[in-house]
């Protein structure tokens, strides 16, 4: 199993966020959350990357529990995610913001490169913005 949750629970102060949250996820699989504003959406993908900590409940990936580590740990295994909409970066180019992004492959140029030349085949809308 890729991600696996368990009784996840979170907690903003007194107020519960996330109640007993359960799911898995295979590689390969594509899974969509959906629910109203307010519904912990954001919440859920920030206990997963170790931005909100869970008060009850684990988080697998790969089978090994990573909801005991900090986020920049999740982050080298490969779980991120960027806040839709927000335009966190809309002063660098499409190019600049992809080098942020894969920050944590510094020190491997070549590997770099080769994704994000992946990037723009997948994407060759990105080229225009680059």
């Amino acid at each position: 199993m890729l991600l696996r949750l368990r009784e996840v629970e979170v907690f903003y102060g007194r107020a519960q966020a996330l109640r007993g949250i359960s799911m898995e996820m295979a590689q390969g699989e594509l899974v969509a959350i959906l629910g109203a504003n307010g519904a912990g959406k954001t919440t859920l993908l920030r206990t997963i990357s170790g931005l909100t900590e869970p008060r009850k409940g684990t988080i697998e990936f790969l089978g090994k529990r990573i909801d005991n580590l900090p986020p920049e740990r999740i982050v080298r295994l490969g779980i991120s995610h960027c806040p839709e909409g927000r335009k966190l970066f809309p002063q660098l180019t499409v190019y600049k913001n992809l080098i942020l992004g894969a920050y944590v492959r510094r020190n491997e140029r070549k590997g770099m490169a080769e994704t994000i030349e992946r990037i723009y085949e997948l994407f060759p809308v990105l080229l225009r913005g680059a």
